[in-house]
């Protein structure tokens, strides 16, 4: 039987532009005449944070990474997502496979932000309005700019889905780059690993565990060679 590697995209293949998105804006910009809705706040703020988080270079790596690991926690709904990127795989779950996979899940989401926070800098976000899908789902719009493309360059077009939590506070539970719906594809990704590997949850928990090792050793890596710079 020919097994078929896990092809991480575009939800954390794509060099997971949604890195260069959520909060690597390292400056979020708006027009002047656009009054921001609450759910633009949101994504404007929580870019800001992310960025201090990830800069603070008094901080040692590993706490820094603690930090940006429980910032990460706060803003997107990690478990909530996991469990949709199984899809009907997740219904015949143990509860033991489903804790480690959601772990597993978390690790790595939180591993490739760190990866591409560390190789993309100088990126601007400029959000260009919302669109309210519900009265607890919105879809906040953007562009990512880069000041070093051509002038004629386009933009990156990008968008957050950003629903409430049941004590209603916000929180990301999708993004869209170029048109693509994250969660979505992800989920079809990790279907077909599934498939490959007779429906083993454990094996997928195990392959996101060592994509997560390389990726946090390489944002390291990073991050040792942009401070060495400065």
């Amino acid at each position: 039987m020919v097994t078929r590697s896990l092809r991480l995209s575009p939800f954390w293949a794509a060099d997971l532009i949604a890195a260069l998105v959520v909060l690597t804006g390292l400056c979020f910009s708006a027009p002047a005449a656009f009054a921001a809705s609450p759910a633009e706040t949101f994504v404007q703020q929580n870019i800001d944070k992310g960025y201090v988080i990830l800069n603070n270079a008094s901080l040692p790596a590993d706490q820094r990474r603690q930090q940006f690991r429980n910032f990460m926690l706060g803003l997107t709904d990690t478990n909530r997502i996991a469990r949709f990127t199984l899809g009907q795989y997740a219904n015949g779950a143990t509860k033991s496979d489903l804790d480690m996979f959601e772990n597993a899940f978390t690790d790595y989401a939180v591993a490739v932000y760190e990866s591409r926070l560390s190789k993309y800098k100088g990126q601007t976000l400029k959000v260009t309005g919302s669109m309210e899908r519900a009265a607890d789902d919105i879809v906040v719009n953007a562009d990512v700019i880069n000041p070093g493309a051509p002038s004629n360059a386009q933009p990156i077009k990008v968008a957050f889905r950003v629903r409430k939590t049941p004590e209603g506070r916000p929180i990301i539970t999708d993004m869209q780059v170029e048109g693509v719906w994250l969660a979505l594809s992800q989920r079809s990704d990790f279907t077909g690993f599934l498939q490959q590997h007779g429906g083993s949850i454990a094996a997928l928990t195990d392959h996101l565990q060592m994509q997560a090792q390389q990726l946090h050793a390489g944002a390291a890596e990073n991050m040792r060679t942009a401070e060495q710079k400065t």
